[in-house]
């Protein structure tokens, strides 16, 4: 059967490699859903933009779309800053033509503090940044 010292060894090394399944699965899980979050939220402007004719101003106006539906919580994430949303007063109507375009983005969580960030993009694109071409494009919006 080995040593001790390999026995020992040997469990150290499968619960590293347990640990490790566990922490990656947890990750994956929470960068999925804060995709599909700020995916649906994103679509909800364009929904109120094809609604109403105009472009959302605050949470408030999202709340007659379908997310309200969809998700709970959302209007916490805004009001909270974990999602911040660039409300959009000149963007195109179709989604495809705002591609270079920043929608919203999630600062909450740990996943956001490990130097990137999920961004929704104005064709509704969610993209894992680093912080600084976050700030970049944030720069280029203003």
């Amino acid at each position: 059967m080995g040593t001790p010292k390999k026995r020992i060894l040997a469990g150290a090394v499968l619960l590293l490699l347990v640990g490790g399944v566990y922490l990656y699965s947890t990750l994956d899980v929470s960068h999925q859903t804060v995709r599909f979050r700020l995916g649906t939220l994103c679509a909800s402007i364009y929904e109120y933009q094809r609604l109403t004719g105009q472009w959302p101003g605050s949470a408030a106006d999202l709340a007659g779309t379908s997310m309200s539906l969809q998700m709970q919580y959302w209007q916490e994430e805004i009001r909270t800053g974990q999602v911040v949303v660039l409300w959009p007063q000149n963007f195109k109507p179709h989604s495809k033509d705002n591609a270079d375009r920043i929608l919203a983005y999630y600062t909450g969580g740990l996943i956001s503090r490990f130097g990137r960030q999920w961004v929704c993009w104005g064709d509704l694109r969610t993209e894992y940044l680093p912080t600084a071409e976050l700030e970049t494009a944030l720069r280029r919006e203003q």
